[in-house]
């Protein structure tokens, strides 16, 4: 074989490898902020995210995998914020007083940082494939300053035979890559 047809060949390898990464690329977008510096002691409560879907307890199952995910991360202390069984919706802004309520039981808790945010898209579309699709949005709440330092929000989509799960559980582990826990 000569050199010409090794480099023909190679070159042709390469191509097919870009486009099979845009075509995965293209199935996810991810945008965040800078990431604060957190340590493994840092404790962490995951609240309730809201839910704007039509899909019932998208925002708790969505909580319940960032909370595993932040563990994975190297946290010691994630704790899933207590239930309001009116609304837990923090992240909306017509419902701050919930927010300053959960604020409030973290601050009693001595816990450093409230993972907040909004579950904007939990579904499978609609269609022959009914591809599951997520998007949702992030919030790290300084619990001391009740500023928000770190926020993230991204979306997804799987292919027919994914499962919605599996793709937010990709989604939700790709948004909190960065909240890792320093020793």
């Amino acid at each position: 074989m000569s050199k010409t047809k090794g480099w023909s060949r190679m070159a042709g390898w390469s191509a097919a490898l870009a486009a099979c990464a845009l075509l995965l690329g293209a199935c996810s977008s991810i945008r965040q902020t800078g990431m604060p510096a957190l340590t493994s002691q840092d404790s962490v409560a995951v609240v309730s995210l809201a839910n704007f879907t039509e899909t019932p307890a998208a925002g708790g199952s969505a909580s319940a995998i960032a909370a595993n995910v932040l563990r994975a991360n190297g946290f010691a202390d994630v704790r899933l914020a207590p239930v309001d069984g009116a609304n837990t919706a923090m992240f909306d802004t017509a419902q701050r007083d919930t927010g300053e309520k959960q604020l409030g039981w973290a601050r009693d808790q001595h816990i450093k940082y409230v993972l907040t945010g909004a579950v904007e898209e939990w579904r499978y579309k609609v269609g022959v494939d009914g591809e599951p699709v997520a998007g949702l949005t992030f919030e790290l709440i300084d619990v001391a300053s009740g500023q928000v330092v770190w926020s993230a929000t991204g979306t997804r989509s799987g292919w027919s035979r994914s499962s919605l799960s599996n793709v937010a559980n990709t989604l939700i582990g790709g948004l909190l890559a960065p909240l890792h826990a320093r020793s």
